[in-house]
């Protein structure tokens, strides 16, 4: 007990802890919570008189601003009197602030008693509008036995009149009463004190009775609202869209309940979701690095994942998906005035112009959990680096799962979908939005650092990159295979095929794009699976340049296998990590060199793969452009597994730099192509067609 110090958005308090002690407001202020709606109190407040001793605490509270308050031991009722009786000089400021927190309550249960009058009354009215609105958005007319049962909220009298006048006359006259009453005496002040708050306490019942009644009213009615706040939201579209479906106006209004009505989630997950997002937008500081703010955010991601599963679950057997809802399954947007009215207005645009890749390559998160959903395409890798069905086996082997759950799951839809939600949903939007320790997985206008429009990923940006990044580097997405045709001769020859990989476009606004998996499986020639955000707030091009390194690392890696650090079977990974051990001992390189290779790795906390990815950066943004920017080693091991297309290695090729390594790989091209050149005129002279695939690797060599 003592002097306790709260920063601000501090919680003393907690609803359901349990209730020991009791404070008095000696600085600053605290808000006294319940259900998303609170009373500030200041000081000389008596925090705590409304509670029960050793039961559970009703109410949350919280540091409205830096507060101190000083905590005192709380068995009993009793308690309460020694407390301020202890307190002689504070004693006038106790009773003006009792008296205070009176009428607040007073007031605020009269706002919460009209508030329910008001929920009562627009249930008459939305059950008398329900038919004719049902038939009008083409849906069939229910019926809702439980709204019979529904009855208007009776007012609790807590105070008589006479007494609610007093209390009032009291605040109204608290400076004068001061000075002329509550400092007459110690004792006259701690009679207005316990008076007040034995008032609380009746306060304090009723509120709870009305609490009762509202959680009642929310059982009854929770399905008919559910289903008119589908109604409405699906109406509203309809007027938005205008009769020729053109956006006529953008008007968002209730956006989390119309999600939340629309998911139809677990009751608890709902209402808690419900609760940490109104408390989330009303913290102005909920991206500092105090433990309250990150307990706040990581409270908004424990019900977002199960909010998201009903929401999406649902959505694939409705043809009029409300646009709140799919702006939800896109950006991740879940209240207008979280989002900001412009950022509302700009998502709604953005959801409603949206164009699929007709390549079927650039995919928003929504679109690729359909697919795994659809069994299209096989869930992703966890953060093991498990596949669906490994995963799943070592389930068996702990035991978490037995022989026939594990058979049964391999081709649930359900839990395909749970695995890639858990996974590639879950950890992807965390290492795409690119600061982990401030992540939220909701779309929140404080993150909005670039004009979304500016900032905005589609398909037409990603296909234009992938054409740019392919006219410098051109085997970037290339893997290696075998082709064989005893039929004509071709017993073996090896090909390079060009598979784009996929890119699902997280819902969130974020600084990074990542590789989640270079293949599928073990089939090498399956698309790798690129994220990134579908805001991106950083440089694009560099974003991109960064990841394609990345996958040309970990792809080279994979086709490796055990060798990919192995300098005697030569690759890329090998060379540089070779380059990388014994730069030291490397006479080529100046002293200068090696000195900023040094930096380069401590910069890197000695990662190779990260020197590298910087190394490919500047190979494409500088070296590309006849810009040098690596040494020797390091530009022809580059070269040698990355090079440059064709059209760049003729500018080139007058180049000191790099006039050498253009004619050692054309020589080496040239060897690779007479081969193929001669099975194709030996294929032709027998009188065979001659195989696509083999012009496909002859033009492929060309380049």
């Amino acid at each position: 007990m003592g002097l306790i110090a709260l920063a601000k958005n501090q919680v003393l308090h907690k609803c359901g802890d349990k209730v020991e002690t009791l404070e008095i407001v000696v600085k600053g202020s605290v808000y006294i919570a319940i259900e998303g709606e609170s009373v500030e109190v200041g000081i000389g407040g008596i925090l705590g008189v409304g509670e029960h001793p050793g039961a559970e605490y009703i109410y949350t509270y919280t540091a409205n601003e830096e507060s101190s308050v000083f905590s005192y031991p709380f068995g009993s009722i009793d308690d309460i009197y020694k407390i301020i009786s202890s307190n002689p000089k504070i004693s006038p400021i106790l009773a003006a602030q009792s008296v205070k927190t009176v009428v607040l309550c007073l007031d605020k249960l009269e706002n919460d008693f009209s508030q329910a009058i008001q929920d009562y009354e627009q249930l008459d009215t939305d059950k008398a509008e329900y038919p004719m609105l049902a038939v009008s958005v083409g849906l069939e007319v229910e019926d809702f036995p439980d709204l019979d049962n529904v009855k208007p909220p009776v007012k609790s009298q807590a105070l008589t009149d006479w007494q609610e006048k007093f209390y009032r006359t009291l605040a109204e006259n608290e400076e004068l009463l001061k000075k002329t009453c509550y400092a007459r005496s110690a004792d006259i002040a701690n009679g207005f004190i316990m008076n007040a708050l034995e008032a609380i306490s009746f306060i304090a019942a009723c509120r709870e009775k009305l609490t009762e009644y509202k959680k009642e009213f929310q059982k009854q009615v929770g399905k008919f609202r559910s289903t008119m706040q589908l109604i409405r939201a699906k109406s509203a579209d309809m007027k938005r869209n205008g009769a020729d479906g053109a956006i006529t106006d953008i008007d968002i209004q209730d956006a989390l309940n119309t999600i939340l009505e629309y998911a139809g989630a677990d009751e608890k997950a709902t209402e808690n979701f419900r609760r940490i997002i109104g408390e989330f937008k009303k913290t102005s500081s909920r991206y500092d690095t105090s433990d309250e703010s990150r307990a706040l955010r990581r409270s908004v991601a424990v019900d977002y994942y199960a909010i998201y599963t009903a929401a999406f679950l649902r959505s694939l057997s409705d043809p009029a998906v409300p646009s709140e809802v799919m702006m939800f399954l896109m950006f991740g947007f879940v209240d207008e005035e979280l989002a900001g009215l412009e950022n509302t207005r700009q998502l709604y645009a953005l959801m409603k112009t949206y164009k699929p890749d007709p390549n079927g390559y650039v995919i928003t998160a929504y679109e690729w959990l359909k697919k795994i959903y659809n069994m299209e395409l096989e869930p992703s890798r966890n953060e093991f680096d498990e596949d669906y069905f490994t995963a799943l086996r070592t389930l068996k082997t702990s035991g978490g799962i037995n022989e026939e759950q594990m058979e049964a799951m391999k081709n649930d839809r359900n839990e395909r979908l749970k695995f890639e939600i858990k996974n590639l949903l879950a950890l992807g939007n965390r290492m795409t939005y690119g600061r982990p320790s401030t992540f939220v997985p909701v779309f929140d206008a404080e993150n909005v650092t670039r004009p979304l429009d500016v900032a905005y990923v589609d398909a037409k940006k990603i296909n234009d990159f992938y054409d740019y990044i392919r006219s410098i580097d051109y085997s970037v997405f290339c893997r290696q295979g075998s082709y064989s045709n005893p039929d004509i001769g071709v017993t073996q020859v090896f090909i390079d095929e060009d598979v784009t990989p996929y890119m699902i476009l997280m819902p969130n606004v974020g600084s990074r794009a990542s590789l989640w998996q270079e293949i599928e499986g073990k089939k090498r020639n399956t698309p790798a699976r690129f994220i990134i955000s579908i805001f991106n707030t950083e440089t694009f091009e560099d974003v991109m340049i960064r990841l394609c390194g990345e996958f040309r690392w970990e792809m080279c890696k994979t086709e490796q296998g055990v060798h990919w650090n192995d300098v005697t079977d030569p690759s890329l990974t090998s060379m540089f990590c070779d380059y990388l051990q014994f730069y030291k001992k490397n006479h080529s390189l100046s002293t200068e060199m090696k000195e900023k290779i040094k930096t380069d790795l401590k910069k890197n906390s000695n990662n190779y793969k990260n020197v590298f990815v910087g190394e490919y950066m500047n190979y494409l943004k500088f070296e590309a452009n006849a810009s040098p920017r690596l040494n020797k080693i390091s530009r022809e091991i580059i070269f040698t597994y990355c090079p440059f297309s064709k059209e760049l290695r003729e500018k080139l090729m007058d180049n000191p730099q790099y006039g050498e390594l253009v004619k050692k790989h054309v020589s080496h091209h040239n060897g690779l192509m007479r081969p193929i050149a001669n099975m194709i005129r030996k294929i032709k002279t027998e009188g065979n067609e001659v195989p696509q695939i083999l012009y496909d690797q002859y033009e492929f060599l060309q380049k």
